[in-house]
């Protein structure tokens, strides 16, 4: 029996700036083993691709982090008079074009979304999916599909939107579109494992070993795409692990857990026992962020044995008033005392981050100098994130009355980096400064201790 093409892209970036930390589109590969699973044969397009064969030389990366491609493009109408320049990221345009002229025709097309405010990108990706394959239905998912899919159905042109996760509805969107029926015991088949094959490179293993987050920060948008927490049995994620390293040879993990350590004696720890001294070479990152909470002793030594080199915490602020008001994920000695133990494990202050959140409404100049020195004086490394209003979290309304822009009415004031709810004092300037005194301190500090020579 002929067998349903299904062509997925990931689509261009459209931003001021664009960042690749650990990034692949991973809800879309497991969308696509998902659909193999069910019947569908399942392609791939990836305009983000930093190992696009036809790149140019100095754009393909050895690594897995630095920047996209970069083509600078005009302003959108609502950003011109931001001084900054405009850019697509991703592989450039004539070359996807051309992948897809060399394409067979699909039956349907999947594309996947990500912040509202990157609605450019993602439109122009649609327009030429579009232009290049006539007729052919387009299904749109993803976090701004699940976020705001009244204004993503309106200003994309798409035949349907897949709110939420895309596995427990896909087959039955396409069976409709497709007049083909959806397939039977459609539940009892679903996964998280991802289609890695489809990659053009598999430089390093993206991990999901749970979905959703027990917590409802106010600032935060994982209980709307994801509403439910789940944690995947231990064994499927070990097993996962194990051939996927001897499958592609790769020496670096990436966990896009939103809650990786929560049930950590029963999850977390059960899965990374195998590793703890088996494969020294391998290391594991976790550009998510975790649980302050959930880190103790135990915790932080079998990181330790199994080689984490990127750890990131979610603090977003030292003051207690604050976490407390907006779910209670942390407080201030609840980070000292993870922090003690990621020392005594053997971790160096830079080797420690920890997420601050900068630009949120009424948050003052003072307020953000006095969380980087909690966090620095703590022995940790301060990661400032700006922060973004997101619809249908929390804190939307207070973001909605504080900024200076129409944020209800148009998605690409929703962009970090307009810092579009922070109070005039809080600049991208002052933020700059703030960057660079941090690392000012770490060199410092690393070259008191001799880590680096002067």
């Amino acid at each position: 029996m002929k067998r349903n093409r299904l062509l997925l892209i990931n689509p261009w970036v459209h931003d001021f700036s664009a960042y690749d930390l650990w990034a692949r589109p991973l809800g879309l590969l497991i969308l696509a083993n998902h659909l193999r699973e069910t019947g569908w044969e399942p392609f791939f397009l990836d305009c983000l691709d930093p190992d696009h064969p036809l790149l140019p030389e100095k754009s393909r990366r050895a690594g897995s982090r630095g920047r996209f491609h970069r083509t600078e493009i005009p302003k959108p109408p609502a950003l011109k008079d931001v001084p900054r320049t405009f850019a697509r990221y991703g592989v450039p345009y004539e070359l996807i074009s051309d992948d897809l002229r060399r394409m067979q025709r699909p039956d349907a097309i999947l594309v996947t979304s990500m912040m509202t405010y990157w609605r450019t990108g993602l439109v122009e990706t649609i327009d030429l999916l579009r232009e290049s394959f006539p007729g052919v239905p387009v299904v749109m998912g993803g976090i701004y599909a699940s976020i705001l899919p009244e204004n993503a159905e309106r200003l994309c042109n798409v035949d349907k939107l897949v709110e939420g996760p895309g596995e427990m509805q896909i087959d039955r969107v396409l069976g409709d579109l497709l007049k083909t029926g959806a397939p039977k015991n459609i539940m009892a088949q679903i996964q998280f494992k991802p289609a890695l094959d489809l990659l053009s490179n598999v430089r390093f293993l993206p991990l999901l070993t749970s979905r959703g987050c027990p917590y409802t920060c106010h600032y935060c948008a994982s209980k709307i795409v994801a509403p439910f927490f789940v944690q995947r049995p231990v064994h499927a994620v070990i097993t996962e692990i194990e051939e996927s390293l001897d499958r592609y040879n790769c020496k670096d993990i990436a966990i896009y857990d939103d809650a990786f350590l929560v049930n950590a004696n029963n999850h977390a720890l059960e899965i990374l026992k195998p590793f703890e001294s088996d494969n020294p070479e391998l290391r594991w990152h976790c550009p998510n962020g975790l649980h302050a909470r959930a880190i103790d002793s135990k915790v932080a030594k079998v990181f330790r044995r199994c080689g984490f080199r990127t750890i990131r915490m979610g603090l977003e602020s030292s003051s207690d008033t604050f976490n407390i008001s907006t779910g209670g994920k942390t407080d201030r000695e609840i980070f000292l005392r993870a922090v003690r133990f990621l020392r005594e494990a053997g971790y160096v202050q830079e080797e420690i981050g920890a997420y601050l959140l900068v630009g949120l409404p009424g948050q003052t100049c003072s307020e953000i100098e006095e969380d980087v020195n909690f966090v620095l004086e703590a022995g940790a490394h301060p990661k400032l994130a700006e922060y973004s209003p997101i619809p249908g979290t929390y804190m939307w309304e207070d973001a909605v009355r504080q900024s200076v822009y129409p944020i209800i009415d148009e998605t690409l004031f929703h962009n970090c980096t307009l810092l579009p709810a922070a109070l005039p004092e809080v600049t991208s300037e002052f933020i700059g400064r703030t960057r660079r005194r941090i690392r000012d301190v770490l060199t410092n500090a690393k070259v008191q201790t001799g880590l680096i020579n002067c």
